[in-house]
């Protein structure tokens, strides 16, 4: 079996085992989605929706990962390329896709945190959402740079 089917599987049954846990931890914390009461009325089936529930998925991520890189790292025998038998710039690209999807989930979960916690609807602002992924984006753009990848984006038919 492919090491990524692996991983992909691991990552689905622990973000499903977290899930009946995390959701239910969440509901006693009445971490809930507070909804206006300017807004349609079909949206108040909506209230008291866990929020803050995308740390399961970030959760799950990372611990696949962490699982399977050493597996797959030890199936391919190391090698002097790189943990994936690839270049530096095959490992850039994982450990920063890993690293950004962490970072967007700690901009989610910040988002969900002031709404929670300080209870304002909003969150974060749309501006402070922008800038903040757009600072996460670049970091992963700059490390794939760095690493000798172009980083040119090509719009086909343009």
């Amino acid at each position: 079996m492919k090491i990524y089917v692996i991983a992909f599987l691991a990552g689905c049954v622990l973000t499903m085992i977290l899930g009946k846990f995390v959701l239910a931890e969440l509901r006693k914390l009445k971490a809930g989605q507070e909804i206006r009461q300017d807004g349609p009325t079909w949206h108040n089936s909506k209230a008291g929706t866990p929020t803050m529930g995308g740390i399961m998925f970030i959760i799950g991520i990372v611990v696949s990962a962490v699982i399977t890189i050493p597996i797959y790292y030890a199936m391919s025998g190391g090698g002097t390329l790189g943990i994936f038998g690839e270049t530096v710039l095959m490992q850039v690209k994982v450990f920063g896709g890993l690293f950004m999807a962490v970072g967007f989930g700690a901009i989610g979960f910040f988002d969900d945190y002031i709404k929670v916690v300080k209870k304002r609807n909003l969150g974060l602002t749309a501006w402070q959402k922008l800038i903040l992924q757009f600072l996460v984006a670049g970091a992963y753009l700059l490390s794939i740079f760095l690493a000798g990848e172009d980083t040119r984006t090509f719009i086909p038919l343009v």
